[in-house]
């Protein structure tokens, strides 16, 4: 057919093209930006969201109208919210979204606050746009602030070579001068001055300011890297960093703190529930309290809610209830929802298999009457009934006979969630990795070792047999074999002045070619950039020509897998673990780990830089 639509049959028939119908978000969705995302699905929660973002930023900050109860059913949305706003915040610049799960067995609630606005702090600002990470993104706006006689200084800090002494003195020199800012009034100079450290771009000095930031307790050895600053541990401690945190946010960018806190649905004992749902939420009031310019919303399942409202005091009731009104989520599609739905998601299809969608009509192949049976359902109910039949159109190879009247179908019985002891399980795990007090290692062959631990228990998860892998660490290297791929990593962390780093690829290169594997460089904090005249950028240039992966390893990451490692060795009699990690795939799901394993559509060479 010449106008292309037996082309886009094929495609959308193609057991090779990837599925852009799958319905439900995880959690782990939200730090990437939704290219599917139909913004007139749930308009008037949005524009809530963008009012209270602009009221927060134009001034000092209001006093009320800053936190948000989400309600809805399940499959309403409320997770696909969550990744919105936080795409709309650091898209345009407009914020920080930290992310979290509000239901924890965790006493101390504001130290698992803490924890998980650290580590969304930590993480790429805008994926594929801007991989500096937050963090650094507030101590560039910081750096920003000082006066220009203090450049030189910056730029001393930047190029590393500094003794410690002398950048200690540096530093503290620095942090004087915006203390005397007027604009950074009531920020607190024992935060300015760690985050000034990061312009090193050390990642040494990476590690213990995240310690720092975590109000964890600090070694006399991480205390030199960040000029002997005393740890953050007394009573309170967490709360205050927090507070600490979105005044800096403030002051630097005049931007909001966001925190989207997402419900777990499944709860069984509701007196248990009770408790711990108004400690979350009277800490969450509290942080509203200390910060003017923070932003709180709360998903939650509606008949949940009705449950657990009788347990939050009055005070706290009255904030989440009235300041303002909860959203109560609508759950059906109207026409324009069901076509957006549909469209984006063939689109992105068919343009994987290099085929146009057609203008006149962006829902084909999709019959029509299928189509407009959809209208009324919840956008997941809309995209499972596209995947159901999508799915059948892929077994037989061609269009399938018209699919059944959905609108006139009752809808389909709900599949039966997971048990009580994989909910149990899971809710563990989320607060043992929120929680983990055990120290990640700093020292690059210690990195590696764990890796390799890593990258073993990974490869239990993809099916690989123990006889199947192997898995050595040698120094800050690591060697590794599956069915699948032969690679060699190594631990990068030096600077690039002075040509430390460049030193650490070459070797990299060459052990990975004496042993013919592919080279993979791993570094904790992001590589220089490239496209530059420098002789670090045209070194890593060539080395994305020739086939070598760059991969960075968050804090956050390696803190994962470490959790994973002593979760595991206290969990593994239990029954219920091997179907959680079945499940849950808690390794696998880190992206460093899925590409180092190249997991996701492997390609021949070229940066795959996080």
């Amino acid at each position: 057919m010449s106008d292309g639509t037996e082309a886009r049959v094929a495609a959308f028939c193609s057991a090779e093209a990837a599925d852009p119908f799958h319905a439900v978000a995880e959690g782990s969705d939200v730090w990437r930006p939704d290219p599917f995302d139909v913004r007139t699905i749930h308009a008037r929660v949005r524009d809530w969201f963008d009012r209270a973002v602009a009221r927060t930023s134009a001034a000092e900050g209001p006093s009320s109208g800053r936190m948000l109860l989400l309600l809805g059913e399940s499959g309403s949305g409320k997770t696909h919210l969550m990744r919105a706003f936080r795409a709309r915040l650091h898209g345009e610049g407009l914020g920080y979204c930290a992310y979290m799960q509000m239901t924890t067995y965790s006493e101390d609630y504001a130290r698992y606050a803490l924890n998980n606005v650290v580590d969304s702090l930590d993480r790429p600002y805008f994926e594929g746009r801007d991989a500096e990470s937050g963090l650094r993104r507030i101590s560039d706006r910081l750096v920003a602030m000082l006066p220009e006689s203090d450049r030189p200084a910056v730029d001393r800090l930047r190029d590393g070579g500094l003794t410690q002494a002398a950048a200690d003195a540096l530093v503290a020199d620095l942090a004087d001068d915006l203390v005397r800012d007027p604009r950074l009034g009531g920020v607190d100079v024992y935060l300015i001055q760690p985050m000034l450290y990061l312009q090193a771009g050390d990642p040494a000095i990476h590690a213990r300011l995240l310690k720092y930031l975590r109000c964890e307790a600090l070694s006399e050895r991480d205390r030199r890297y960040l000029g002997g600053l005393d740890p953050s541990v007394y009573a309170d401690a967490c709360a205050r960093m927090i507070a600490r945190l979105g005044k800096l946010i403030y002051a630097v960018d005049r931007a909001p703190l966001v925190i989207c806190v997402d419900q777990l649905e499944e709860i069984y004992d509701l007196d248990e529930a009770g408790p711990r749902f108004r400690r979350a939420m009277a800490v969450l009031c509290d942080l509203l309290s200390r910060v003017p310019s923070a932003i709180v919303v709360v998903s939650c399942l509606k008949d949940l809610y009705d449950e657990l409202q009788s347990k939050l005091t009055r005070p706290v009731r009255d904030r989440v209830e009235h300041d303002p009104r909860p959203a109560v989520l609508e759950s059906p599609c109207g026409p324009d929802d069901v076509r957006d739905l549909i469209a984006r998601r063939l689109a992105f299809l068919f343009r994987e298999r290099g085929v146009e969608p057609d203008p006149d009509d962006p829902t084909a192949p999709f019959p029509p009457e299928f189509v407009a049976a959809l209208v009324g359902l919840r956008p997941r109910d809309v995209l499972q009934e596209c995947q159901a039949y999508r799915e059948r159109c892929v077994e037989e190879g061609k269009m399938a006979p018209r699919p059944r009247d959905v609108g006139a179908a009752p809808r389909p019985a709900a599949v039966a969630g997971p048990s009580r002891d994989l909910i149990e399980i899971g809710r563990a795990w989320n607060d043992f990795r929120s929680s983990q007090a055990e120290p990640v290692p700093t020292e690059e062959p210690e990195l590696a070792e764990l890796l390799t631990l890593a990258l073993r228990e990974a490869s239990v998860e993809i099916g690989a047999g123990p006889d199947a892998v192997r898995a050595e660490a040698d120094g800050r290297f690591v060697v590794y074999e599956n069915h699948r791929t032969r690679f060699v990593v190594a631990v990068c962390n030096k600077n690039p002045q002075g040509g430390s780093l460049a030193k650490q690829i070459d070797e990299l290169e060459r052990r990975a070619a004496d042993r013919g594997r592919r080279p993979v460089a791993v570094r904790s904090i992001r590589f220089p950039p490239t496209g530059n005249n420098t002789q670090i950028s045209t070194l890593l240039t060539a080395f994305d020509a020739r086939g070598g992966a760059r991969v960075v390893v968050e804090d956050a990451d390696w803190r994962a897998m470490a959790a994973f490692l002593a979760f595991r060795a206290d969990k593994a009699d239990d029954p219920a673990f091997g179907p959680w990690r079945e499940r849950d795939r808690p390794l696998t799901g880190l992206r460093p780990l899925r590409t180092i394993l190249q997991l996701d559509a492997p390609t021949s060479g070229g940066t795959h830089e996080r």
